[in-house]
């Protein structure tokens, strides 16, 4: 919602907005690995995760709301100003909850078809929360508002407490299941979380390196351009029609959730039969698919069809989403066994830092993609040829070189490699 409600509903550069919509996660660059290390040193009688993630949680809600709460009257630099602070503060509260809870979904898995059955139920979820995300800009357009601005402070507060709701579950019912209990492995003598864990030995690992390159090949190939699908359908399929395009893209996001959020049990039962490996490339190429198809179904001949890519995208992101945690719960697993000592949370440190990359280089140059495009918020429905047909080309191709670039990455991988199994 930063480039609709920012650039389109108060004007703010949309260079500016991808600013602020960047810096925060490369902030949480230096940041997540101190919670990831932390957490796992943390003893007590909530365990090594909770604590974090409470703080996390309240904080989320508080800053989310607060994002969209801009003192009316204010200049579009100082409006930019607000984004940016309102962000920092509502990302480093999210790394306080997203960084254990990562790494607590490794902590109360086993390695094989338990952990893929967990990640499988937790993709599900993830995609669930696009049944709202999709209709946030369509409910922000209804009558009860003056303006979308305006819209979107009551629908952040009510999305926000939805968040509240589902954070609130996670920790009852690890509360409830006694998951915040798991035993910590013993650390060898003389060595500490700290020490054994290092990132910089961590990061010698073949196949982690080969992990965080196809995440954040993935991030930055789909964030970089994933905005444009607003002003594509916006300003192209609907020819600058902001309400009826905001009830294609909620109907189109509704759709593109269900399917693939329908298709996760599928998804985890056929990596349990058949292995990882083909299914994971086969997600790969329907998503590749699905990013490619856009130039011809993004199309102002009938703006619904473009929901035929959006379900096929869904489909193979869904998918990634879902295998790439039990991916990194391999690589933990021969580490500890390895090691002896617990490094879960300084590898979901790791693995979050691979998408923040990705997304903070990718959100940091989304506005100068509009520029780049030559779109201006002001411009006439007719001066829009030129812009559109470099969006369509971004819009179908980046995604498509961020996926190559993620097969390529894992297509060797394996934890097991001799040469891994030694860590100092």
């Amino acid at each position: 919602m930063g480039n609709p409600i920012y650039n389109v509903g108060l004007g703010v550069d949309p260079t500016v907005v991808g600013i602020a919509l960047a810096l925060p996660r490369i902030w949480e660059l230096v940041l997540d690995p101190i919670i990831g290390a932390a957490s796992d040193r943390t003893t007590g009688r909530l365990g090594r995760r909770l604590p974090y993630m409470i703080v996390g949680l309240l904080g989320s809600f508080l800053f989310f709301v607060a994002m969209w709460f801009a003192p009316p009257g204010w200049s579009q630099g100082m409006l930019g100003a607000w984004l940016i602070v309102t962000s920092l503060l509502f990302y480093t509260a999210y790394s306080f909850f997203a960084v254990p809870y990562a790494a607590l979904t490794i902590d109360a898995t086993r390695a094989g078809a338990d952990r893929i059955g967990v990640m499988t139920v937790r993709a599900a979820m993830a995609g669930g929360s696009g049944l709202v995300m999709g209709w946030l800009y369509w409910l922000c357009q209804r009558e009860w508002f003056s303006s979308p601005v305006e819209g979107m402070r009551w629908v952040g507060i009510g999305f926000g407490f939805l968040v509240l709701l589902f954070g609130v579950w996670v920790v009852w019912t690890t509360l409830r299941l006694g998951l915040h209990q798991e035993t910590p492995v013993e650390h060898p003598a003389g060595k500490s979380p700290a020490h054994a864990a290092r990132y910089r030995d961590l990061l010698r690992l073949g196949s982690l390196r080969r992990l965080l390159v196809a995440l954040f090949s993935i991030m930055l190939g789909f964030l970089l351009v994933s905005h444009l699908g607003f002003y594509l359908v916006a300003y192209y399929a609907c020819g600058g029609d902001l309400k009826y395009a905001s009830l294609v893209m909620g109907a189109k996001g509704t759709i593109a959730v269900v399917v693939g959020t329908l298709a996760c049990p599928a998804i985890g039962a056929l990596a349990k039969r058949l292995g990882r490996a083909p299914v994971f490339n086969s997600l790969l190429a329907i998503g590749l698919a699905g990013t490619v198809s856009t130039w011809f179904l993004v199309t102002p001949a009938n703006p619904w069809l473009s929901i035929g890519s959006d379900i096929l995208v869904a489909i193979g992101l869904n998918g990634f989403w879902l295998l790439m945690p039990a991916y990194l719960g391999d690589v933990a697993d021969v580490q500890e066994t390895a090691r002896g000592v617990s490094c879960q949370g300084a590898l979901a440190a790791l693995y979050g830092n691979a998408v923040k990359i990705g997304a903070s280089l990718a959100l940091l140059l989304t506005g100068y993609v509009l520029v780049v495009c030559g779109f201006h918020a002001d411009m006439g429905q007719e001066a829009m040829g030129q812009p559109i047909f470099w969006m369509r080309l971004l819009y179908a191709t980046i995604p498509a070189l961020g996926i190559l670039l993620a097969f390529f990455a894992m297509r060797k991988f394996n934890p097991h490699a001799a040469s891994e199994s030694a860590i100092p």
